[in-house]
Formats: C-alpha cells, sequence, structure tokens
C-alpha cells in the first residue's frame, strides 16, 4: 500500500483545524455573551426591583405626611371650640375619600385599613378583610398589620380576586399611621416588574443568536471556498510533484541541472507554499484569538464587580475600573501595590498570613467576607470571591478575585438585628440601661467609626444624665454629667432644648462647643451628631449622639442611622416609664392596704385566704404566708365567745359569699392562733366580675378597747343624783375635751347657760318634793329636745349647761335655743299641780380664743345674765354681733321658700371631660337664685342656711327634678351629653324611701336613668344603712352612676368604698389647687387615684385651673376633670351650643 500524498494529507488536515477553530471561538462568544447577559439581567433586576421599592415607600410616606398635613390644617382650621371627635372624624372621612381616588401612572393605588381588619380605601373598601387569604392560604391584611405595626415593611403575596382587579402576585408595602389605627399602603405586580427585563433579555438574546447566525454564515463560506482551493492546490501541487519527480529522474539521469518542462512548483517551492499557507491560516487563527481576548477584556472592565490579580506576595498586577471607582484610587495607583495596604491596619497581617497558606495548602476556594479601605478614610465591606493563577506546571504563581460592595446590605441587616434584639430584650422586661446599651452596641457594630451614647432629660431639672454608653472617655462622661441644657449648650444641649437635630462636624471650631473646647482637647473626639429623643407625646426624653474621632460630615446612611436609633431609643424609655408608674400605683395601692390599722383579708369562694395585709395578721397572731390558701372559718371564727360551736351556715363571713350580699357584725368574736378571742367588728362584701361573685373581701378592727372604756363610763360617779345627769365635775371635764378638739380640729361648739325663771317660787309654794318632781320633768323635755352627741348637765338648783357639739354656724345654736324656750310654753304636769314656767338661756360660741373651761362657763354665765335682763323667757349671745347674723339667715330662710315656690331658682352647667381624648363625657347641675333684689346668687350665699333652717331638702328635690327633666328633653332631641350629676343632700339618701323616690321622679320625668349621676359627700355615706345600700345597688342596676363628692376630706374608710356599688370618687378642689406645689397634696392625690384604679373606680378632679395640674393628674392616671382651665359653669343656652347630635359624634 502507498503512503498517503503530504500535501493531500496536509490539505485535510488544515481544513479540520481551521473548522476547529472557528466551532472554538463561536463558543466562546456564545459562553461570555451569555454569562454577561445573565450578570447585566441580574444587575436589572437588582436596580429595577430597589427602585420600585423606593417608589412604594415614597408613594406611602408622602400619603401618610400629605394625610398628616391635611389633618393638622383642618384641625388648626376648626378651632379651640369645635367638639374634637367630631372633627377629627370629618377630617379623617375626607383623607380617606382624598387617598382611595389617588391612582398612579401605573396604575396602582393607595389602600387603607383599620387594626382590626377593616377596609378603608381600596377594592375591598367597606369590607373587613382581616382573615382574607390569597391562593397559597397566606393570610395577606394579618401580614399587612404585622409589617405596620413593626413600623413599615414589604409583604409579597398573590393579589385576591377582586372587581377589576387580576389575581396576580404582587409587591406591596405599608407604614402605620399610629395614633388613628391605621395602616397604609400600596404595592404593584410583580409581573409588571419582570416584563421590561425581559423585554430587554428577549432582545438580547435575539441579537446575539442574529450575531451568530450572521459569523457561522460567513464561516461556513469560507470553509466552502478554503476547500475548494486547497483541492485545486493539491492537484497542482500533485502534478507538481510528478513533474519534480520526473525532472529530478531527469537531473539525475542528466546529473546537470535542468529546467522542469512545464512545472508550475518545484519541491523546495511546493514546501514553501505549503508553510505559506500554513502560515497564513495561523495568522487568522490568532486574529480570531485576539478578538476573543479583546472581547473578554470588555467584559471585565465593564464589570461592576471589581476584580484583581495579584501575585503570591499580594501585589495587585491588574485591577479594573470598577476596582479603580470602588477604592478610589487610579489604576496606576492599585498596580504593584500590596492588596493587604487596601484593609483597615488591624486586618493587614491576617491577610498576608492567609494569602501564604493559600500557597502552601491551597485549600478549596471559597467566598469570604472582607472589609477594605477608601482613597477617602471610609471603610465598606466586600464579599469576594477568589481562584487560583497558575503556570503552566500547575504552581500557584498568585490569585484571581471578584468582590463586590455589601456595605449597604450588611447595615441594613445588622440594624434589623440589633433593633430586634433591643426589642426581644424588651419582651422580656430587661432593665432599661441593658437595652440602651443594646443600642448603642448594634449602632457602633454597624458604624466601628462612631462612638455613641444615649442621655436621658430630666424635666424638672433641665439637665442631661448619661444613660449609656460603651466607648467614651470616663472622665469627659463625668465632666458632662448633669449639664443643663440650653441653646449653644453642645450638641445634646441644643438638641434638647429645640427638639431638632444638631451635627457638628468640628467640635473644636463650632459656636456651640465653645464652652466645652479645652475639655474636648483632652479627648480623641473632633465631631458630635446629636438626634433629640422625641416621645410621642410628644416631648423630649434625651439625646442619641454620635461622635467621630476625625473631622466629618455624616452620609445620609449615617443620619438616617441615628434617626432609627433615637426612635427605637423613645419606644424603650417611654415603656420604661409607663411600667415604672404602673409599679408606682400598685405600689401606693399596696401601701394603702399594708399602712391601714384595720384588718383586710379576702377569700374565694371556698372560703380559703387570698391576701391579707399585716394588721390583721397581727391582730390574729398568725405569719402572712400562713394564712394564704388556708380555710378561715376553722381557724379564726370557729367558735362565739362563750365557746359554743359556730357553724360554717352560721358564719356571716361565708354566707357573704354563698349569697352575694354585704354583711356587718359588731357582736361576734375573732379567735388568735394562740387560742384567746378578741371582740370584734367587722364587714364582708363580695367581690364581683362581670357580675359573677368572685370571692368576698372582710375588713375588720379589735373593738375590745371601746368595750372597755364603754364598760368604764358606765360606773362613772360624775352624775347628778337626782336627775341622772352629768354633774359639774363631768361637764367642765367634756367640755375641756371640746376646748381641746376646737385647737386641734377647728371643730367649734356652743355653750348653753340655762335657768328656770322664777323656780324659788315653786319650792316655796308646793315644796321641794314638786320642785324635785319638776326638775326631772324638765330634763326629760329637754332630752328629747337634744342630741344624742350633746352633753346636758345640771350645776345646781335649777342651772342647768348643755354643751352642743359640732357647730358650723352660730345659728345652730339659736335654733336649738329657741326649740328649748319652745318646749317650755306648754305646762309641766307634776302630781295633780299644773305649773308653768320658762326659762332663760345664755349661749356662747366658743372660738380659738377660748383657752380655759372657767373662764368659758363665766362667758355663758354673762350670756345668761343678759338674757334675763332682756325679760327672761328667751335667750342671749355672748357677742351681739352674733344676734344680728341669725337675723339675716332668717330673712334669707324667708325668701328662700318663697323662691323654692315661685321658680326663681335655675340650673347651670359645668362640663367634664375625659383626661386623655379631651372628650366631653358628662357635666355637673349647679344650682342658682335670681334674687328680687340682688340679682343672681351663687350656692355659697344660701347654701348654708337652707342646710340649717331645713330647706336643703326641697331644694334639692327641686335640682334632681329638673336635671331630669332636661335629660329627657335632650335624650329627646337625640344630643349627646353624657351624664348630668347631680348633688344628693344626706336627707334624700337617708329617707326610708329614697330608692322609690328616685324611681318616682325619673317616671314622672321620662329621664332615661343611664343619663344620671347621683353625688353625695362622704359624711353620707358613712351615715347610710342597710335599706340605703340596698337602694344604691338597686339604682345601679338601672344604669345610675353614684359618686362621692369631695373625697379626701371626710373620714371613710375602704370598707364604706367596697360596701357602696359608687362608681367614681370626686377629688376635692383644695388638694388641686396646689397639687403642683405642696407635696403632701400631691402625695394624696396619688393615693387617691392608685385607690381608685385598685377598686376600678373612676377618678375625677375638681377645680382643675391649669396646665401643670391637669399634666400632673394626666402622668399619674386621673380619668376625667372639671375646672376653669376647661369650662366654667354655663347656662343653658351655652352649654346647649357645645352640644351635638348623637350620630354626628360618632363619625
Amino acid at each position: 500500500m502507498s503512503a498517503p500524498s503530504l500535501i493531500t494529507t496536509v490539505s485535510r488536515q488544515m481544513l479540520i483545524v481551521l473548522l476547529a477553530t472557528i466551532v472554538m471561538c463561536l463558543t466562546v462568544v456564545v459562553v461570555f455573551e451569555y454569562f454577561e447577559l445573565k450578570r447585566e439581567t441580574a444587575a436589572m433586576r437588582a436596580r429595577d426591583l430597589e427602585r420600585h421599592h423606593e417608589r412604594l415607600k415614597s408613594r406611602v410616606r408622602v400619603a401618610i405626611t400629605d394625610a398628616r398635613d391635611r389633618y393638622e390644617r383642618a384641625m388648626r382650621a376648626a378651632g379651640a371650640n369645635a367638639d374634637p371627635a367630631t372633627v377629627r372624624a370629618k377630617i379623617q372621612d375626607d383623607i380617606l375619600a382624598w387617598l382611595d381616588e389617588l391612582r398612579f401612572n401605573d396604575g396602582s393605588y393607595i389602600f387603607v385599613g383599620q387594626f382590626d381588619g377593616v377596609s378603608l380605601a381600596g377594592p375591598s373598601k367597606g369590607q373587613n378583610v382581616l382573615e382574607l387569604t390569597d391562593v397559597n392560604g397566606k393570610p395577606v391584611v394579618r401580614a399587612l398589620i404585622e409589617q405596620a405595626r413593626l413600623g413599615g415593611g414589604f409583604v409579597d403575596y398573590v393579589m385576591p380576586k377582586f372587581p377589576d382587579q387580576r389575581s396576580a402576585p404582587k409587591l406591596s408595602y405599608v407604614e402605620p399611621i399610629e395614633e388613628w389605627g391605621w395602616y397604609v399602603g400600596s404595592g404593584l405586580f410583580i409581573d409588571e416588574i419582570e416584563s421590561s427585563i425581559q423585554d430587554v433579555y428577549d432582545a438580547a438574546y435575539t441579537r446575539l443568536w442574529w450575531q451568530l447566525s450572521t459569523t457561522g454564515g460567513l464561516f461556513v463560506i469560507i470553509l466552502f471556498v478554503a476547500a475548494r482551493l486547497a483541492r485545486r492546490i493539491a492537484l497542482d501541487a500533485q502534478r507538481d510533484t510528478d513533474a519534480c519527480a520526473q525532472y529530478l529522474e531527469q537531473a539525475i539521469d542528466a546529473g546537470t541541472d535542468i529546467e522542469p518542462a512545464q512545472m508550475r512548483f518545484s519541491e523546495i517551492q511546493t514546501i514553501a507554499q505549503t508553510a505559506a499557507t500554513m502560515v497564513e491560516r495561523r495568522r487568522h487563527a490568532e486574529q480570531s484569538l485576539r478578538e476573543s481576548e479583546k472581547r473578554f477584556r470588555t467584559l471585565v472592565e465593564v464589570s461592576q464587580y471589581y476584580i484583581q490579580e495579584i501575585d503570591v506576595a499580594g501585589r495587585i498586577q491588574y485591577a479594573n475600573p470598577a476596582a479603580s471607582r470602588l477604592l478610589g484610587l487610579e489604576p496606576d495607583e492599585l498596580i504593584g501595590r500590596n492588596v493587604a495596604l487596601l484593609l483597615p491596619e488591624e486586618d493587614r497581617a491576617t491577610l498576608l498570613n492567609t494569602l501564604r497558606t493559600f500557597v502552601i495548602e491551597q485549600p478549596t476556594p471559597r467566598l469570604y467576607h472582607n472589609r477594605n479601605l477608601t482613597a477617602d478614610g471610609r471603610i465598606i465591606d466586600v464579599e469576594v470571591a477568589w481562584n487560583y493563577k497558575r503556570d503552566e506546571s500547575g504552581q500557584v504563581i498568585g490569585f484571581v478575585s471578584i468582590a463586590k460592595d455589601v456595605t449597604e446590605y450588611r447595615r441594613a441587616r445588622l440594624l434589623l438585628k440589633g433593633r430586634n434584639r433591643v426589642l426581644e430584650m424588651l419582651a422580656r422586661g430587661q432593665p432599661l440601661r441593658d437595652m440602651l446599651e443594646a443600642i448603642v452596641a448594634y449602632i457602633e457594630e454597624i458604624a466601628p467609626h462612631a462612638i455613641c451614647s444615649i442621655h436621658l432629660l430630666d424635666p424638672a431639672s433641665q439637665t442631661l444624665s448619661t444613660a449609656a454608653t460603651l466607648r467614651l472617655p470616663e472622665f469627659y462622661t463625668r465632666a458632662v454629667e448633669g449639664a443643663k441644657v440650653g441653646l449653644g449648650v453642645g450638641s445634646c444641649g441644643t438638641a434638647a432644648v429645640t427638639g431638632q437635630r444638631v451635627v457638628v462636624n468640628d467640635v473644636l471650631s463650632h459656636p456651640d462647643w465653645v464652652a466645652f473646647r479645652d475639655l474636648m482637647l483632652q479627648t480623641p473626639l473632633r465631631a458630635c451628631w446629636s438626634q433629640p429623643i422625641i416621645g410621642h407625646t410628644p416631648q423630649v426624653l434625651g439625646t442619641f449622639a454620635i461622635y467621630a474621632t476625625r473631622v466629618m460630615e455624616p452620609t445620609r446612611a449615617d443620619l438616617d442611622m441615628i434617626e432609627s436609633a433615637a426612635e427605637l431609643a423613645a419606644i424603650i424609655i417611654e415603656h420604661d416609664r409607663a411600667e415604672k408608674a404602673t409599679r408606682q400605683a400598685e405600689d401606693r395601692a399596696r401601701l394603702l392596704l399594708e399602712s391601714t390599722t384595720e384588718g383586710l383579708f379576702g377569700l374565694d369562694l371556698a372560703g380559703c385566704v387570698t391576701f391579707i395585709n399585716p394588721a390583721a395578721a397581727h391582730m390574729l397572731g398568725f405569719e402572712p404566708e400562713a394564712l394564704i390558701g388556708q380555710p378561715i372559718h376553722p381557724l379564726i371564727h370557729h367558735s362565739r365567745a362563750d365557746g359554743a360551736p359556730l357553724l360554717p351556715d352560721s358564719c356571716s363571713i361565708l354566707v357573704a359569699l354563698e349569697n352575694g350580699e354585704d354583711c356587718h357584725s359588731t357582736n361576734e368574736v375573732l379567735w388568735r392562733r394562740d387560742g384567746s378571742c378578741f371582740p370584734a367588728e367587722y364587714w364582708a362584701t363580695p367581690v364581683r366580675r362581670d357580675q359573677q361573685i368572685e370571692g368576698a373581701v372582710v375588713t375588720f378592727h379589735d373593738i375590745s378597747a371601746r368595750q372597755r372604756a364603754e364598760a368604764e363610763i358606765q360606773h362613772l360617779a360624775f352624775h347628778d343624783a337626782l336627775t341622772g345627769l352629768p354633774n359639774r365635775l363631768l361637764f367642765k371635764e367634756e367640755l375641756g375635751q371640746a376646748l381641746a378638739v376646737l385647737h386641734r380640729d377647728g371643730q367649734r361648739f356652743a355653750l348653753h347657760m340655762l335657768d328656770l325663771d322664777h323656780f324659788k317660787d315653786v319650792n316655796d309654794t308646793l315644796g321641794h318634793p314638786v320642785g324635785d318632781d319638776l326638775l326631772r320633768a324638765v330634763v326629760e323635755r329637754l332630752n328629747a329636745i337634744t342630741r344624742g352627741t350633746d352633753i346636758l348637765a345640771r350645776f345646781g338648783g335649777d342651772e342647768f349647761a348643755l354643751l352642743q357639739g359640732r357647730i358650723d354656724e352660730i345659728s345652730d345654736a339659736a335654733v336649738l335655743a329657741s326649740k328649748i324656750i319652745e318646749s317650755f310654753e306648754a305646762e309641766f304636769l307634776i302630781g295633780d299641780n299644773r305649773i308653768s314656767i320658762n326659762t332663760s338661756i345664755g349661749i356662747l360660741i366658743a372660738d380659738q380664743a377660748c383657752h380655759d373651761v372657767d373662764e368659758l362657763i363665766t362667758r355663758a354665765d354673762v350670756a345668761l345674765y343678759k338674757a334675763k335682763e332682756a325679760g327672761r323667757g328667751t335667750h342671749a349671745f355672748f357677742e351681739d354681733a352674733m344676734t344680728q347674723q341669725l337675723r339675716r339667715e332668717m330673712e334669707i330662710t324667708r325668701e328662700l321658700t318663697q323662691a323654692i315656690q315661685h321658680d326663681e331658682l335655675f340650673l347651670e352647667y359645668q362640663p367634664q371631660f375625659d383626661l386623655h381624648s379631651g372628650q366631653l363625657v358628662g357635666m355637673e347641675a349647679l344650682v342658682r337664685w335670681r334674687h328680687p333684689r340682688e340679682g343672681v346668687l351663687q350656692p355659697g350665699a344660701f347654701l348654708p342656711v337652707a342646710e340649717k333652717r331645713g330647706l336643703i331638702r326641697p331644694l334639692s328635690d327641686w335640682v334632681l327634678n329638673a336635671v331630669c327633666r332636661q335629660i329627657r328633653d335632650w335624650s329627646e332631641r337625640k344630643l349627646e351629653f353624657g351624664r348630668i350629676a347631680v348633688n344628693l343632700c344626706a336627707q334624700q339618701v337617708g329617707d326610708p324611701d329614697f330608692g322609690d323616690n328616685i324611681l318616682v321622679v325619673l317616671e314622672r320625668t321620662g329621664a332615661p336613668p343611664e343619663r344620671l349621676e347621683l353625688e353625695f359627700t362622704e359624711t353620707v355615706l358613712i351615715a347610710a344603712d342597710a335599706k340605703t345600700q340596698a337602694d344604691i345597688v338597686r339604682l345601679s342596676e338601672l344604669g345610675i352612676h353614684f359618686a362621692i363628692d369631695d373625697f379626701g376630706t371626710g373620714f371613710s374608710s375602704m370598707q364604706y368604698l367596697r360596701k357602696f356599688r359608687t362608681d367614681k370618687i370626686k377629688i376635692d378642689r383644695e388638694f388641686i389647687q396646689d397639687v403642683t406645689h405642696d407635696a403632701g397634696d400631691a402625695e394624696i392625690v396619688k393615693a387617691t387615684i392608685a385607690l381608685g384604679t385598685a377598686l376600678g373606680l373612676i377618678t375625677i378632679a375638681e377645680g382643675v385651673e391649669t396646665e401643670e395640674q391637669a399634666e400632673f393628674l394626666r402622668r399619674h392616671g386621673c380619668r376625667q376633670v372639671q375646672g376653669y382651665l376647661y369650662g366654667r359653669p354655663q347656662p343653658l343656652a351655652d352649654i346647649e351650643r357645645q352640644l351635638h347630635p348623637v350620630n354626628a359624634s360618632h363619625h
């Protein structure tokens, strides 16, 4: 077999090489074009998604800002006289209408909803879509509300099917309007985002295939032509070879040089031609490779990732433009520089050691994160992918790295992680300082250049104290501790006063830092940016400061970060203060329980102890812990005083649990742990929740001392033998005690000296036995007139003394004296004798100037002498001015009686408001007298006289009827006025038919009971009996509210608050007047509010006249207020203008 032709073989091999080269070039082009298309598509998708994110955030935030701005402008335009709730509702409706009609160019819209799930604007407007899910079962609205409550965020879901809405994947952003309970958001369909990217992808894909098809076609033509030429060359070469062979044969044969006949090529020409053809083909191949390399370099240099080649020593051999832009260095500044110099100084040695380890050990390349230092001093975070660079022998000669800037991504991730960590600490109840230090820690982790501190503002002293810092110099912190805030007092002092962010780039040259310049020179600190921490009130709570160790201006990211940290700190601080306020209220309530001398314990339905105060445990001889959870009856109430068993069915305490009725006992004993017993007075009151009895509260005290005192008094011998009355000695002792009470408590009293006129004539004519019987009859008549608290004594003969205690006015004494004199108008029947006799009375009203008992008696004797001189059978005061006052009171009594009959009285109304919402909750009715001569009289001019002269009951009945008629009128006209409070007098409450009387008034006037509030004082509360209590419960069940007026001025104890079904306690104005200046009044008010809160009662403060008083009450949990700050008493026409229809008040 002959060998193949060299020319033919070479031609064929060259054609194969040419074809392979074409295929390889096309493959390289396709691969690089494909990856470039993928990278560009991913970058475009990221940019487009970020742009859509920002557009959604911007739309929502602009909508919320405009809504709040519209709200504030409308509120200012409405004025102070408008009803806040009505105006707010109207404004919110207008805002919702505007948002509902708002549409954007891309067809998207703003949707609004409440946190309870009701849609206010959007495709589901008016529906409750809280449980709405998408096709994947995701609770869409719950997810939106959850993100809104976290402060704002994105939610992706499949859009549920609504009219005019297509169901497709959607991305929405929401933020809250916390003060309205709304969430506001906007969204767009994800396929709309992808559509623009897909268009670009399709265009690039088409362009790539068109280029490949064109290039491939050209290569096919070239290959076809080359094949034809190769074939012809091979044929010519074969002929030339044959000719050459012939020529050689001829030459050998000839032995001389000959010219070939008809020879196209010589052998050398053939070889040269073949070599030339190979060179030409190689040139084409090299040209193709150069073009491929150019395309590859273009891809590298236009890449947004920064790409570097470094040798094993870390020197940079190549860096693409992206690296130059990111690091802020020119390419020639990068080439030859060691890569370690691009890192912070503390990371450089580690990097060089790592490179040496890689060269030796050659681990598998992995993605890692690093920090780079830019030319302007910034530190950026980068994510690096790398691989080895090897020579032909496989030895590592360097590295190739591809990196991207992940600073913003890392910042956002750390920020979210830090906030979540702090909120988790808040949920776990961690200390305030720990949570604030956690905020400082994560901010400093995000921004290593930042040295942070948090300062709290003391509103009283207007000073700042450092609450959290980790890296500030200790001496600097001590130096600025307690600095008083003000304009020009550093960054924090100025921010605390203005409530605005203060940015100081150079503290050594800024005027706000002049006073601290010497201090700052001792520190490395050179810049300070301070953000005020503002609560929801809004009130400046403190400042958040970032210091830097060089003069620098904050970036937008720095400002966003400090603002975010300040907002989180505000949440933490306000939550901490709210918890402290709650604990203080609980402590005050506990203090009231623990400090009272009354025994107090609670029982569950099984009769076991749930709590017991120290006083009760001490009286019973137990440790409190030994009684908790134990049945109370077998321990302290098992037997009577004589030892007879007391069965549980007969135990009043347990009966209160079963029947739900209050129990009061004064004749039973309680048993101590040591087996002894003591007499006790106790009250057992059921505790209800939602109309169900949950247990009982028992209050008791030891009455042993009282019983002993009563027994001793009975055996005293200080009494008159004839009449049984106290004698002069005992009377002087009682008079001395009354004088002491006068000086201690200001409780006035009257001393009456009585002398029977012409009593000597009775003794002389009828005998001393008849005289003695007459004296006893006189005593009987006097005892029938005087009160139980008055003390009547016989001094001897026909001389008597009467101590009238607890008088408010001198007329009280005159009234009693007049009754005594009138009682003597009837004859005394002594045996068969009818005796007419009268008495003269001298009266002394004791005051603070009186100090001696004998002096009091002497002055009363002088008054008695003046009465006898006036004609006997009358009374006279020691001072003449008292008589004039009595005449004035008698005149008022007569005219007031006519005023009630002739309808000269009228009512004014003082509004009552909710302290937190500002909403009208009710009003108090106040009586006025339109006097025919003196004009309009205030209650102080006639109510005291009405109380003394027995007119307070008809006056109070008139007010109650007038109020009920007004309630019916306003209710029928559908006006919103809350409740009208009316004061009840003691006679109304003490009437056995109290409850029936109230019902009769309601039935006669047609007033709805739930609109009526009845007020009575603590004195009336104490005097009320079980029948009155039952009436109050009956009226409460009909909807009538009860309030204790002037709470704190009387002496009621907690058992009365539990005993009566009261709804409200009113704090007297005398405590409110100086509550911001007098520590004692402040503590009383705080304790009263805490007591009301603990017992579930509404507290209302009257007499609020300043904003400082209102703020104090608001801060300590008072619910309602009335006073001149909110509204004076107003006539009917004026108060009606402030009322609104019921429906209007709900919008």
